[in-house]
């Protein structure tokens, strides 16, 4: 987990700045609670009018008066109350979907940096458990805590005007529950900062096990991860159960003091009473506002464990909305003029590195507008990390990626990557039709450009033959298709986005090399055909690049064509001698040993 650092400005005055936004709403609502509230000052002072002026006398006609007067300002409280409830929702739903929104979209700016550090379990607790505990916080401290304030304040006022020694006494009881709640406060913070981690780690464990359930099952370790989750649920629960006996301790105690309000009260103005210098309405009117003053105390320990769950919810999401991207698009961004086919591709002296561990240093190479450039080299070795530098996933540390002769740095990021199509190694599709899948770059595509695509891409024919053709709903990550077919299906994906620069990264290393060899011909035979990056590790995806680059500790170790390359002893040609002759040990095993020694004509 990852310590917050929370912001010299306190969390409580940015979660109101969002409330703010609907001042309108919330002044309605505060005026309906001030009004109930008023309202509610009146039962009391009915009490005290049927005890001194309606008993003594029977006057039945004034029991009438103060009886409909009584139903009266019940349903009009009644309204008041419900229509409050409906206001104050209405603002804690509109703040939460305020918040998620922004969220999401700083989700989406960040780069890929952020990923590699946050888990997504992680991310997905706090898009809904420490969301709903900012919603909670909202509607208990606008509404809630509005009501009890204004509660607290009239019954104050209403008490001082009946008999200021009463006003005393009961205060006399609400001093050790505020210290009480204080005390409370200040331990109850820290247990639900520590389950709202728990629960992120949780979420995460679960999130990780149920996407990979088909390696747990292959491997049969259901039993480890079952193990492995109940020992974090437990930890959750351990927590859980921490936080609630903490405010078992506490409320006890609260509603103990808080019962002794009607005793003093009583016995303050029986004494009172006796003496006759107080009326027995006057004390019945007063024992009517005691729970209204000491109430609002007694619930001093609900608020401040809500309060703290919430804040503390809203800690972490402002935590991520403080996180600046690491890649950012420049405030004058350039966009330099896009031709019909390719754009230009140069690496300047580019070095990078995963932290400390440098993984390409110094490298220089060019791809002229329209030329196929091909990376390999062993695990590792950076081919990966060439393709995320030319789409500024990350950032150089030194040196320059030039697109069309400008810096990757200075594009705004959607005008650079809408030139780049990009294949990735990990493919992946997203839970809808093939036809949305592939027209993903540009929804609404035309549909003969997306038919186009596939075929380039040799995914026509197989999508033909599923029941529903171009409507079929492939299933989450693509499930519901083979791993060459995802692997056509991404690349038609790419093609049908228009890119001046398309990059194959390992793209076809699920589909035969017949069907290779066919999308192969498909991309060089293609109109106006990108600048293709192709990284791969099999010799039959770079044959035919018009430069072959590999890679070696960081750096480029050889390049040329694949001919030149074969011409060298070198490591191109080693891996192409060790394809070769995995290839002839399984289709010719006699000739397999010969190969090793073979001339470089007779390989090829």
């Amino acid at each position: 987990m990852h310590r917050v650092r929370t912001r010299p400005r306190g969390n409580l005055s940015r979660v109101m700045e969002r409330v703010a936004v609907y001042r309108n709403r919330l002044v309605a609502g505060l005026l309906i609670v001030l009004s109930t509230q008023a309202l509610r000052m009146v039962l009391p002072l009915i009490t005290r009018s049927v005890v001194n002026d309606v008993i003594p006398t029977a006057d039945f006609a004034l029991m009438w008066k103060l009886g409909g007067l009584l139903v009266g300002i019940t349903a009009v409280r009644a309204t008041m109350l419900y229509t409050r409830g409906i206001i104050f929702e209405r603002i804690s739903q509109n703040v939460i979907c305020d918040l998620r929104t922004e969220l999401y979209s700083k989700f989406q700016a960040q780069s890929h940096t952020f990923y590699d550090k946050h888990k997504i379990g992680e991310i997905m607790s706090r898009m809904t458990g420490d969301m709903e505990g900012v919603r909670n916080f909202v509607l208990t401290f606008c509404m809630t805590m509005g009501e009890q304030f204004f509660a607290f304040t009239f019954a104050c006022v209403s008490m001082g005007m009946i008999s200021w020694k009463l006003t005393l006494a009961t205060l006399s009881v609400c001093v050790p529950l505020s210290i009480i709640a204080a005390v409370f406060n200040k331990r109850i913070r820290p247990m639900h900062a520590a389950v709202r981690e728990q629960n992120a780690v949780l979420n995460t464990r679960a999130q990780e096990n149920i996407a990979g359930i088909r390696i747990v099952k292959a491997f049969a370790r259901e039993d480890y991860e079952s193990e492995r989750f109940r020992e974090d649920n437990e930890k959750a629960l351990e927590l859980n159960l921490k936080a609630t006996f903490t405010w078992s301790d506490f409320n006890p105690v609260m509603d103990i003091l808080g019962s002794l309000g009607a005793p003093v009260v009583l016995l303050v103005g029986g004494i009172m009473v006796s003496q006759g210098t107080l009326d027995l309405g006057s004390l019945v009117a007063a024992l009517g506002y005691i729970w209204m003053m000491v109430n609002p105390m007694r619930m001093l320990a609900h608020f401040v464990n809500v309060i703290a769950q919430g804040l503390s919810s809203a800690e972490k999401l402002f935590y991520y909305l403080d996180l600046g991207s690491t890649v950012k698009s420049p405030e004058n961004a350039v966009s330099p003029r896009r031709g019909d086919g390719g754009s230009s591709v140069e690496f300047d002296d580019v070095t990078f590195s995963y932290g400390d561990s440098v993984v390409l240093k110094n490298v220089s190479f060019e791809a002229r507008p329209g030329e196929t450039v091909a990376v390999m080299g062993a695990t590792g070795t950076g081919k990966t990390t060439i393709a995320g530098l030319m789409a500024r996933f990350y950032d150089v540390r030194s040196g320059r990626v030039l697109i069309d002769g400008a810096d990757v740095r200075q594009f705004s990021l959607p005008a650079l990557r809408s030139r780049v199509g990009f294949v990735m190694q990990d493919t992946f599709l997203f839970s809808d039709s093939i036809e949305e899948n592939v027209a993903f770059a540009h929804p609404g595509q035309d549909k003969t450009e997306v038919e186009e695509a596939c075929e380039v891409a040799q995914a026509g024919e197989f999508i033909d033959h599923l029941p529903q053709k171009w409507e079929t709903i492939v299933g989450e990550r693509g499930l519901g298709l083979s791993g060459g077919q995802k692997q056509r299906v991404s690349i038609a994906r790419a093609l049908a986005a228009k890119p001046s620069v398309l990059i194959l990264d390992d793209a076809t290393s699920a589909v035969d090399m017949e069907t290779e060899a066919l999308i192969q011909e498909g991309l060089r035979k293609r109109a106006g055909k990108a600048t293709t990056i192709i990284i791969a590790h099999r010799i039959s995806s770079v044959i035919h690049a018009d430069q072959i680059i590999v890679l070696d500790k960081g750096g480029i170790a050889e390049r040329g064509t694949h001919r030149q390359l074969l011409e060298k002893d070198g490591l191109y040609k080693r891996m192409f001698l060790d394809q070769v002759r995995d290839f002839a040990s399984v289709n010719h095993p006699a000739k397999s040993a010969d190969l090793a020694g073979a001339p470089v004509k007779e390989a090829e």
